[in-house]
């Protein structure tokens, strides 16, 4: 999906979209995604905490939790909602969200409810399956999910690209200048988890992490934990597990080849990383998700 504009072309490419009802079941902690996730509530209640803030989610709220943005989402009661996902780039790999001025929640017209309705119209089939992000948002062929679903008409896939273009346009502020990164250390993070999501396999050391902010390691450290509550160190680890905990729902491969895959191809350390994460060894583990 892409549009063009003097500067850059923007580039959208949807990966799931659907209506859910959901209950308390729906609590979901410490979720970072590499995609986007645009809600519209037509029912109910729910809270989303995202950069150290509580946005409450109600009846005609649209609610947009950028990529790689570290947040945990609750619903007390029930909440209705439709959702599209969805992946995003400006030319040349500029992250959009270091350049637009983000509105997080934004009220909802009638023409965004219909919008939407018309969404998942043309793009049946391409709901959630499972709830659980860690079951569906670190898969490797995230990319090409329910392709084969999407309509390859011409006038089709042009109509829906340009009704996730218009919803998105909704969550832009007024600043017509890229924010500077120096003021947005939340945007600037954004670099950080991304080199960490496409390179989980590899050893990753603190100090190439702080490079990519420009800043020391120490002083690294300390912005990282401010924003997201645990060290780089710790957070590596978080993602390593609940990368190995998806690849074990969803990819056939054996404890030793997943190990290898997130980076610890140490049996016995990944083991112990792994029970104390989740409560289970790994074998446990994947007995019970084969079960």
């Amino acid at each position: 999906m892409k549009y063009a504009n003097y500067q850059n072309t923007l580039s959208l490419h949807m990966i799931y979209t659907g209506h859910c009802e959901v209950g308390k079941e729906w609590c979901y902690r410490n979720i970072i995604s590499p995609f986007t996730r645009l809600y519209l509530i037509d029912k109910g209640t729910a809270n989303v905490y995202m950069n150290q803030k509580k946005y409450e989610l109600s009846e005609g709220d649209m609610f947009i939790i950028p990529k790689f943005t570290f947040h945990t989402y609750e619903c007390i009661e029930y909440m209705s909602h439709y959702y599209i996902c969805f992946l995003d780039q400006l030319i040349g790999g500029k992250n959009l969200f270091e350049y637009a001025d983000i509105l997080y929640k934004v009220r909802a017209t009638t023409l965004d409810e219909c919008l939407m309705k018309r969404f998942l119209e043309l793009n049946p089939n391409c709901y959630i399956t499972n709830p659980d992000p860690k079951a569906y948002d670190n898969r490797p062929e995230l990319f090409n999910i329910n392709r084969e679903n999407i309509h390859q008409e011409f006038k089709s896939d042009l109509e829906s690209n340009g009704i996730l273009l218009q919803l998105f346009s909704k969550f832009i502020g007024t600043s017509s200048q890229p924010i500077a990164n120096a003021k947005n250390p939340y945007k600037r993070m954004i670099k950080v988890f991304n080199y960490i999501n496409n390179n989980l396999s590899k050893n990753i050391h603190v100090a190439e992490l702080s490079e990519i902010m420009c800043m020391t390691p120490d002083h690294f450290t300390r912005i990282f934990k401010n924003l997201n509550g645990m060290t780089p160190n710790q957070y590596l680890q978080f993602k390593r597990i609940e990368r190995a905990q998806t690849l074990m729902l969803s990819s056939g491969m054996n404890i030793k080849e997943i190990a290898e895959e997130i980076g610890i191809p140490n049996l016995s350390q990944f083991s112990k990383l792994f029970h104390k994460q989740t409560g289970m060894s790994p074998s446990c583990y994947l007995r019970k998700q084969n079960s």
